[in-house]
């Protein structure tokens, strides 16, 4: 049983490494195009290069906004996600914290008392 878990959560990770593996080379394939676009758009001039420009940024708004679908779709989890499980992740941190200071002062208040009533004069043994 112990087995078959590694051998899936291995997979899994496997799967997780291409993915982003690929979303990254995608990405990275897209920017490429996108800045050689630009660099061409920056030797034209006039109304032709004005068009081409927004023509290109359309293009880069599009791009994403499919790579973040795609991204999505197969469960990569977004910067706003990890945002806020971080978030949630320091809250919980901090009331762990909490509790574990509440619970060291309580024990703390309560040794000494533990201490006392531990302490008892031993009875001396009577002489024959």
């Amino acid at each position: 049983m112990a087995k078959k878990i590694k051998t899936q959560e291995k997979s899994e990770d496997h799967m997780t490494k291409a993915v982003r593996s690929s979303a990254q080379q995608i990405w990275q394939a897209g920017l490429g195009a996108f800045t050689d676009l630009q660099q061409r758009t920056r030797s034209m001039e006039g109304d032709k290069a004005g068009h081409v420009r927004e023509t290109v940024n359309t293009l880069e708004q599009v791009f994403e906004e499919r790579v973040t679908r795609a991204l999505e779709s197969i469960g990569v989890p977004m910067r706003k996600e990890i945002d806020a499980l971080t978030a949630r992740v320091d809250d919980l941190t901090r009331q762990v914290e909490k509790l574990s200071a509440a619970k060291k002062a309580e024990k703390a208040a309560a040794k000494p008392a533990a201490k006392k009533a531990v302490k008892k004069p031993a009875a001396k043994k009577a002489a024959p």
